[in-house]
Formats: C-alpha cells, structure tokens, sequence
C-alpha cells in the first residue's frame, strides 16, 4: 500500500478523469461516457467494455473476466443520469485494475479508499472543472446543473458544493 494525502488522492483522480475527458475531446456537457466505453484509448482496450443486463442486484458491476478482459456490467432500463453515473464509478475500477493503471501503482493507491475515490473520480469525469467553470461563467446555476451534465441529484449537489481546483500557473 502506498500512503498519499487525501488532497493528492484527489489530484490524481481529477487528472486521470481530465485525461478521458481530453482523450474523448469534450467541449460542452454531458461527458460520453459511453462513447468511451465503446471506444477506449488503445492502452485500455482490453480493459474497457460494456455488457447490458437484466439484474436488479446492482445498477453496474465492473468484473475482469478469465480471459482478462474487463467488462462493465450495467442494468438495462437505469435513467440515462443514474446509468451515467454508474458506467463513470465503475470506470475507476475497470482503470485500477488494468495492465495500466496496475503498473502505475494505482491498486496501492487507491484500493484503501476504492469506494469513496471512485465516486469522486465519477463525479469529477462526468463534470470536469472546466466544464463546471464555464458553465458557471455563462451564469448557470445550480437549479439546473443536474440536468444540464445529467447527474442524480445527490450527485449534481456534492459536485456543485466541490471546491473549484486553483491553478498553478
């Protein structure tokens, strides 16, 4: 296990939501995060897949197959915000645990906390600091930022109330 702050947690999390988000070419809300899914950056192809189901155990489970390829399961008929809102939880998973994510230290870094660090790291791809600010810019409030990102409410709240990230240039 490797120790970091809870503030660098968060700074690593930001930074691997930033680069998906990049990655996709995201200009206004929502973040695709299905289109990530379908189409991952080469380095996570055999990582990322997802898998509609019939099951009312779960709204989405990540699970790494024996032939090592990791898939996420979600429930077929979720409201597009809770569907959203899992895939992006359950893409932390599927990220940590990859060939990748593996061998950039991140299981040590991130198992401790897996539950509270990928709902941040969901709340963080689904509306990106830059997204957020400009959409706060244009004066949106947050009446409807849910909708506009197309978060559950309790999530749209907690991202709201987030601090803004200073920049260090």
């Amino acid at each position: 296990m490797i120790l970091i702050a809870p503030e660098e947690r968060r700074w690593l999390l930001r930074n691997l939501a930033l680069g998906l988000v990049e990655y996709l070419g995201v200009a206004e809300p929502p973040v695709p995060v299905e289109a990530l899914l379908r189409h991952p950056p080469r380095v996570l192809e055999s990582d990322l897949g997802l898998v509609e189901m019939y099951s009312n155990l779960w709204d989405a489970t990540f699970a790494r197959l024996t032939d090592l390829r990791g898939s996420i399961f979600v429930r077929i008929g979720l409201p597009s915000y809770e569907r959203r809102f899992a895939l992006a939880r359950e893409l932390l998973r599927a990220l940590v645990t990859s060939e990748h994510g593996r061998a950039m230290g991140l299981p040590e870094m991130l198992l401790p906390e897996l539950q509270e660090c990928s709902e941040y790291f969901a709340r963080q791809f689904l509306a990106p600091e830059a997204l957020v600010a400009a959409y706060r810019k244009r004066g949106g409030d947050e009446a409807l930022f849910g909708e506009t990102f197309d978060l559950p409410a309790p999530v749209a709240s907690s991202r709201w109330e987030d601090a803004p990230v200073m920049s260090l240039a």
